[in-house]
């Protein structure tokens, strides 16, 4: 649906779209009704209703079939035993940076369809040094 900017208090908004979304969750007999509202600066001429589905879903797919995925799978974090509030958002972050140096690493193997997250790990063990130089000096991939 077209919108004013001024009329949801954001400068560049040109659609307001809302979402809603079934989810269902194990053997539930009906679904979870979830609602999400998308506020976009592109106009109805550069995006449908269609187009702008695309978009969200596109979104959040990339989120969590790539680094969600990893963070719950390699890093085992939902199930982490940390629950101090200060420690919690470090060790994300260090997991974050963890996964960014392991996509430029992987970026410049000569097979990087076969290099992932736990080779990364292993190739850090042997290599500390290097990948202290990396965060602690201008980054320059390997």
């Amino acid at each position: 649906m077209p919108t004013d900017p001024r009329a949801v208090g954001f400068a560049a908004a040109a659609q307001l779209a809302r979402i809603e979304r079934h989810i269902w969750v194990g053997r539930a007999t009906t679904p979870r009704i979830e609602v999400v509202f998308v506020l976009t600066s592109l106009g109805v001429e550069a995006a449908s209703p269609a187009r702008l589905l695309a978009i969200v879903r596109e979104h959040w797919g990339t989120i969590e079939n790539g680094h969600h995925h990893r963070r719950d799978r390699t890093y085992r974090e939902d199930q982490s035993p940390v629950r101090d509030p200060n420690a919690s958002p470090c060790l994300g972050a260090l997991r974050c940076l963890a996964i960014f140096l392991c996509a430029q690493h992987k970026a410049v193997r000569r097979r990087p369809q076969d290099y992932h997250l736990p080779d990364f790990h292993r190739w850090v063990g042997f290599h500390l040094d290097v990948v202290i130089g990396w965060i602690t000096r201008r980054y320059t991939p390997p």
